[in-house]
């Protein structure tokens, strides 16, 4: 039985608080697929208990099991979608997300950094950090970027606590960028992790993390098809959030 089912069935049950979650994860459904209790709560300005009941309601043993049939639904309605729809809601949720997504903390360390570092595996994640490099350049930012894992014995030595780390990586379990970050957390480093999977090693260690929702679409000609737009999006945000902020600064001086 789908999710949806289980809310009509035991609608009547339901509270205005269960009504309120449930408008919030209809209408997110891939980003509460991967959402801890704690932030759906936050975002639904409701309690942890209150979600817990809400997943009882429905027949289920709790927040756990409601996320697998949210997967469930997710994988079933991906398969019904064209490729092309897929991938336009993917990019839309994710736009979405980002916009509201309060990036102040960021700003304030890449303002303040002495020296701002990228390190990454993987070519596409080489790609990122490239147009991480291009992007900051325009506010006046220099990123130095780390390609390959023997720079990183250099780089230990020089980076120091005034500095910020972004550590680009698809699955963040890469055990050379896990090593490296675990060395430079031992002096005091801020880490920004991206990763395309969330709940991983990287994200764990990293004072930021941030995630990118990657559409994976099934390819009848060949390997799947993991859509990369999404990484740019969160660079373009995090620029134009920057930008935003000195405007305010310069507004507010005058």
């Amino acid at each position: 039985m789908r999710l949806e089912e289980l809310v009509d069935k035991n609608y009547n049950l339901l509270s205005d608080n269960d009504v309120h979650i449930w408008k919030y994860i209809s209408s997110h459904k891939k980003e509460c697929e991967h959402l801890p209790i704690e932030q759906l709560a936050k975002k639904t300005h409701v309690s942890r208990t209150t979600i817990m009941r809400f997943a009882q309601k429905l027949g289920l043993k709790g927040y756990s099991e409601l996320k697998v049939y949210l997967k469930i639904d997710n994988t079933t309605n991906q398969h019904k979608q064209t490729g092309t729809e897929y991938t336009y809601q993917c990019y839309l949720n994710y736009m979405n997300q980002i916009k509201e997504s309060n990036l102040n903390n960021i700003i304030e360390l890449i303002r303040n950094a002495k020296n701002i570092y990228a390190c990454s595996t993987g070519i596409i994640q080489h790609n990122v950090v490239s147009e991480l490099k291009r992007s900051f350049l325009i506010i006046g930012k220099l990123i130095y970027s780390i390609r390959t894992m023997n720079e990183t014995y250099a780089y230990e030595e020089i980076i120091t606590n005034q500095d910020v780390v972004f550590m680009v990586s698809h699955s963040g379990e890469n055990k050379y960028i896990v090593n490296f970050t675990k060395k430079l957390k031992a002096k005091n480093v801020t880490i920004i992790s991206i990763t395309a999977k969330k709940n991983n090693t990287l994200s764990q260690l990293a004072d930021i993390p941030l995630y990118v929702d990657i559409p994976n679409i099934y390819n009848p000609l060949g390997p799947r098809h993991e859509g990369l737009v999404n990484y740019f999006i969160l660079i373009d945000f995090i620029l134009a959030k920057y930008i935003d902020y000195h405007k305010r600064r310069i507004q507010s001086d005058t």
